[in-house]
């Protein structure tokens, strides 16, 4: 009926891969919501319906709450989760005079509202008498009434907004859906439902228009959602076998909610025209919750045991995770890598921090130390086997000769073993050195990164082979990657958090270095032939990983998808607040400001003094290429930011959980 819901499963990921994107981008400031004020249905209604006509009984509630919550569903919903993304409280129903608070927002949603009133009964229809405009009255009640509490100062001024919450809050709907169904519940046909929405569209555009005169501003708008995927939708509604889509949803109803979110968004954009002191976000939670329904398979559920808390981090892979290994080793990245937050050379070969230093902060961690790096390391936390230049697989050239690090991924394989061998050998002793060391249950308790595999695909152009022969020895190279993962299990090792390798026809190096041809440059600037051999690389290496979930079960891996961020950066750099992705911050001449020979902080004696003449942009937040083979501080944290939550992981889980296994 009209209070069915998804689970908490499936409001976590539309969040996850809706909100994320939201309310501010790369060159905005964050905005500071004080608080948050909802209209809407039984997807946003925290307790509305249940406090005026009786609680959702169990087993509502019990995921997360452990027992009746006024939520139609076992645990969050998507507004939940917005709420805490925003650093506030679960939002309180205006209807509940329980122990409700609502110094930090109000919730005026009731579970079978509508747009527009219905005219029937709630005991008719499941449709709740609180419809849109009666929102929209509490909300007014609620504005006057709380400012009289407040200014009187007793013990309930303490639990209403401040008057200037109403100007600096954010306006969230979640409704449309049940106006669609109450048209078919009333044997309406497609046609004739489609031809009120116009009107429900109007008479939602009122309400916004109100909100705004009471001096509302933000306001996050959900479209409906797919309708006709809805259990409740496919039982009571008759639908022919001519009428199920690939998904195995009713087409005429998802029909009508796409019509109607048309013209929501169209609305949208006239509300922007007529209200230019708001901000209006119009959110396609369709797409997000057909998506999911879809490719239900992909996002397999985990079994969550609650937050991993690492002990420490283990780090394999090459110059987009090296915090100091090369460095140490054969001299280090001159200034001015490392400049943005380090203000001196750190190891890096970055403007300042790489991603595998957002994941240690992530999991509040202090950044790891290379493991060849014998000065000031602290081990007691995890250790960074990473180096510049690393492969996967050895390379039949010198450095000096292709760039590459003698320090391939066998190689790093070999060091961790040894690590863990000496570290508890040293341990032991208890002197000063055990304390820079992690303790014996840490590799077991610990999360193992990889992100590795690019070099080996530009080495075989290097050697000018065609793209068919580079492609023909990936499957060799995910073979020796999945060794030293099960090597690294044999030793304890328990959850894998890997990346898949980046879009290479995106670098400015390689786009300097090898032929492109015209009809090889994609839409957004980048070569083809490059990024399809990338690609292929991920498709062997998720295939891999998967296989590796079987013959290894004690393990839990977490398959990232760095390849559709890094892409998406790129593509969208203007919009992000970036300049030109393929300018390179650090660098000499060249279509990229990139030289292969002049590389970033070289220096040239004239007249006798040492200039450096590839120094850096006056500022690296708004460049992606830190030097045409790396990326920016920003570009990293931005990165970083959209795959935390888990968007794009498989399984879809944030980082703080990548010790949950999937379960088979």
């Amino acid at each position: 009926m009209e209070l069915t819901n998804y689970s908490k499963n499936v409001v976590l990921l539309v969040l996850l891969i809706v909100f994320p994107f939201s309310i501010a981008a790369k060159s905005k400031s964050p905005c500071d919501f004080p608080a948050v004020f909802n209209f809407g249905d039984s997807n946003s209604d925290t307790g509305g319906l249940s406090a005026a006509f009786g609680q959702a009984g169990p087993p509502a509630g019990e995921t997360y709450f452990g027992a009746p919550a006024g939520r139609y569903c076992d645990g969050r919903l998507v507004i939940d989760f917005i709420a805490e993304s925003l650093g506030i409280p679960h939002l309180s129903a205006f209807l509940d005079a329980l122990g409700s608070n609502f110094s930090h927002g109000a919730n005026f949603a009731t579970a079978g509202s509508t747009i527009r009133p219905q005219n029937t009964t709630l005991h008719q229809s499941g449709f709740s008498p609180i419809s849109l405009n009666v929102q929209s009255y509490e909300f007014n009640d609620f504005l006057h009434r709380s400012q009289i509490i407040r200014n009187k100062g007793d013990v309930f001024s303490k639990l209403m907004p401040k008057e200037k919450h109403f100007s600096q809050g954010l306006y969230t709907f979640d409704i449309g859906q049940n106006d669609l169904t109450a048209g078919y519940f009333n044997n309406m046909s497609t046609d004739q439902v489609r031809a009120y929405v116009p009107d429900v569209i109007d008479q939602f555009k009122t309400v916004i228009q109100g909100i705004y005169s009471r001096g509302g501003r933000y306001f996050w708008i959900h479209n409906t959602g797919p309708v006709g995927c809805l259990p409740y939708v496919l039982d009571r509604l008759l639908i022919t076998a001519g009428q199920v889509d690939k998904a195995g949803c009713a087409s005429p109803f998802n029909e009508v909610a796409q019509y109607f979110n048309a013209k929501l968004k169209e609305s949208v954009i006239q509300l922007r025209k007529d209200l230019p002191l708001a901000a209006l976000t119009y959110v396609d939670v369709y797409s997000v919750k057909y998506e999911l329904i879809y490719r239900a398979n992909k996002h397999v559920p985990t079994q969550i045991v609650g937050n991993c808390n690492f002990a420490a981090i283990f780090n394999f892979g090459d110059s987009n995770s090296d915090t100091g290994g090369l460095s140490a080793a054969f001299g280090q990245a001159p200034y001015p890598n490392g400049e943005t937050s380090f203000h001196a050379p750190a190891g890096r070969f970055s403007d300042g921090r790489l991603l595998i230093d957002f994941i240690a902060e992530g999991l509040d961690l202090p950044y790891l130390s290379a493991f060849l790096d014998s000065i000031g390391s602290n081990f007691s936390h995890g250790a960074n086997f990473a180096t510049a230049g690393s492969t996967i697989r050895p390379q039949n050239t010198t450095m000096g000769q292709s760039g590459y690090s003698p320090i391939s991924l066998d190689v790093q394989g070999v060091q961790f073993s040894d690590f863990h061998t000496r570290s508890q050998i040293i341990r032991q002793k208890g002197n000063i050195f055990g304390q820079l060391l992690p303790k014996e249950e840490d590799f077991s308790q610990a999360l193992y990164t990889f992100d590795i595999g690019q070099n080996d695909l530009t080495a075989g152009y290097k050697l000018n082979m065609s793209t068919d022969q580079v492609k023909a020895y990936v499957p060799d190279l995910l073979f020796q990657l999945s060794n030293v993962i099960k090597k690294v299990y044999a030793k304890g090792g328990r959850s894998f958090w890997i990346h898949n390798t980046g879009p290479v026809g995106c670098l400015p190096y390689v786009m300097d270095r090898f032929m492109i041809t015209t009809a090889q440059v994609d839409k957004y600037g980048c070569a083809n032939p490059f990024n399809e051999v990338s690609k292929y690389f991920n498709l062997l290496l998720k295939k891999s990983v998967v296989q590796l979930r079987k013959e290894l079960p004690l393990a839990a891996f977490t398959y990232v998808d760095v390849y559709s961020v890094k892409y998406s950066l790129i593509g969208h750099a203007k919009k992000l607040g970036f300049e030109n992705p393929f300018l390179a911050c650090c660098g000499h001449g060249g279509k990229y400001n990139y030289n292969r020979f002049i590389k970033c902080g070289s220096k040239k004696v004239v007249n006798g003094k040492e200039i450096v003449i590839a120094s850096s942009c006056k500022d690296p937040s708004v460049r992606i290429s830190w030097d045409g083979t790396h990326f920016t501080e920003a570009a990293n944290k931005w990165i970083f930011d959209q795959i935390v939550n888990g968007s794009f992981s498989d399984p879809p889980i944030p980082l703080s959980l990548a010790c949950n296994r999937v379960n088979h």
